[in-house]
């Protein structure tokens, strides 16, 4: 059985109150990408999963989404003496939150330049940055896949299209092509597939081929954690509300 979520984008509160009805003895916990940007506890998730990860490497699977993507591109791709200039200010809370909390390190992250906070997140947790670069796209099994954002369903193979796997919307979410396997994803809210913003519950195609599960937790909604059977059914769904939101 499977233990599913996904877009936790730094809330790390609710990600820790729905970890505790995830069986590690049976279940294997997959987080569908998006550990970071707009909550506050970035770091904390990362440095959590990455744990979990080491403990139990095989029954935890931790995939990349979109914001996680960015953020490694920025420093691990990036020259440093171009860092400041390729800086995005929607990573400020992840960056902050890799500074800490306590008031000196707070201190810090102010004063510090856009190039500075680059370098000081590469001298003090490459080991963390490594980790978010080297997650799978994809996670399949028999009967699902696991995803970020929704795979290309107009290709031979969706296995070689991994732009789709982290940026794909409607041509994925309203598509008329069945897909192969059930499609467990995230990044698009679901109350934006719904149009109505206020219903962040988990959203399931037509023909039960897609199902979506990011509740907006970041953004003021709440947290949709599936179990998943072998299957692909839905076993039981967990609604986690977000405690605090965060920014856009």
């Amino acid at each position: 059985m499977y233990f599913v979520m996904s877009d936790i984008h730094g809330c790390h509160n609710e990600m820790m109150t729905a970890l505790v009805h995830w069986d590690k003895e049976k279940e294997t916990l997959v987080i569908l990408g998006d550990l970071i940007d707009r909550g506050p506890d970035s770091f904390k998730v990362i440095m959590t999963l990455d744990e979990l990860k080491r403990q139990y490497p095989d029954r935890v699977v931790v995939l990349k989404g979109n914001h996680d993507e960015s953020f490694t591109s920025w420093l691990l791709d990036t020259p440093e003496e171009d860092l400041a200039f390729y800086y995005m200010a929607s990573h400020d809370e992840t960056i902050r939150s890799f500074y800490g909390h306590d008031p000196g390190n707070t201190q810090k992250f102010k004063r510090d330049s856009r190039k500075q906070r680059g370098q000081h997140i590469r001298f003090l947790h490459m080991s963390y940055l490594h980790f978010l670069d080297r997650l799978p796209m994809f996670h399949e099994t028999e009967h699902c896949i696991f995803v970020h954002a929704g795979i290309n369903l107009s290709t031979k193979d969706w296995r070689t299209d991994e732009r789709c796997m982290n940026e794909i919307r409607n041509p994925f979410i309203c598509s008329k092509t069945c897909a192969p396997k059930r499609v467990f994803f995230g990044h698009t809210p679901t109350g934006l597939i719904r149009d109505d913003q206020t219903d962040c519950s988990v959203w399931i195609s037509q023909h039960g081929d897609k199902v979506g599960i990011d509740g907006g937790c970041s953004m003021g909604g709440q947290l949709n954690v599936l179990r998943v059977d072998h299957d692909g059914s839905i076993l039981q769904t967990f609604v986690i509300p977000a405690k605090s939101k965060g920014g856009s």
